[in-house]
């Protein structure tokens, strides 16, 4: 199969491997971008999981809330340049305006939300219009809600980097009193924080689906069975670096940023102590500029 130079490109910068390597991955994978880096993580090549699933998207991820809902979303320009334009700024506001007043329940009807704030179009005509007046490509790729019960319920939000990670974190507590406490709103902005850095996968553990788990498994047991190691400590082997993957997925499990020496659960705790009421983050969403899904 003919590899072109552009898919090397592409590997290269999601890997962080060399342009032979890289092209070899995908001559190997018959083009396949995803079992090629599959494929190098098994071989040990690649240790930079986190860069692979990065691609080349400029533009912007926002949120907006109110007190009964937050929303994440992100439009992507082509370039930076772009992604600096007043014209496409002013439609990443103004949309945000348009998904809190209405709330869509997912992407699709987003899309098609009409409103006279953007010319009493839907919004995917609108950013046809955008398209054409600005003449570089412009898509709203995604849209999040994240609702929690007002009575034991709290969502915090975190923008990084002016729109390059957007958080959102929905904490539950024993007592209604304990939401309203500075100590929870500290702990929802440190936990925000703590996703937006370390990229968790989910909550805790339990939450990770099962075919990760599987997938991890079957790499570390590749990485074992080539790594000259005896096959009797094999096993050993991928349990630590499950035990490992666990620490690093699992946001309860992460060491806590703030303060190494202690655990985001540790974190929780401390919180939970000091509001008189148990306090658990119960889930959230990332949105990373330019990430796959």
């Amino acid at each position: 199969m003919e590899i072109s130079a552009t898919q090397v490109k592409d590997l290269r910068e999601k890997t962080g491997l060399g342009m032979m390597i890289c092209k070899q991955a995908l001559i190997e994978a018959n083009g396949d971008m995803a079992l090629a880096i599959e494929n190098l993580r098994k071989q040990g090549q690649m240790t930079a999981a986190k860069r692979a699933d990065k691609a080349a998207k400029e533009g912007k991820v926002s949120i907006v809330s109110d007190d009964k809902a937050a929303i994440v979303y992100e439009v992507n320009s082509e370039t930076d340049f772009v992604a600096r334009n007043d014209d496409f700024i002013a439609f990443i506001d103004t949309l945000g305006k348009v998904l809190l007043a209405n709330k869509p329940v997912d992407h699709a009807a987003a899309l098609k939300l009409s409103d006279a704030s953007i010319g009493g179009v839907s919004v995917e005509a609108r950013v046809t219009e955008l398209v054409a007046k600005i003449g570089e490509k412009i898509t709203f790729r995604r849209y999040k809600k994240m609702e929690g019960d007002p009575a034991k319920e709290k969502v915090f939000t975190y923008l990084h980097g002016a729109g390059k990670i957007g958080v959102l974190v929905k904490i539950a507590a024993a007592s209604p009193e304990a939401l309203k406490s500075p100590a929870l709103a500290e702990l929802g902005k440190d936990l925000a924080m703590q996703i937006a850095a370390e990229s968790p996968i989910a909550v805790d553990a339990s939450g990770i689906p099962e075919e990760v788990i599987a997938k991890e498994k079957e790499i570390y047991r590749s990485q074992a069975e080539t790594s000259g190691k005896p096959e009797k400590i094999w096993d050993k082997m991928v349990e630590g670096k499950l035990a490992k993957f666990y620490e690093a997925s699992a946001l309860v499990n992460q060491k806590f940023i703030r303060d190494t020496e202690k655990t985001v659960k540790d974190r929780v705790a401390e919180t939970s102590k000091v509001v008189g009421a148990e306090v658990a983050p119960v889930g959230f969403i990332r949105l990373e500029l330019g990430a796959e899904e």
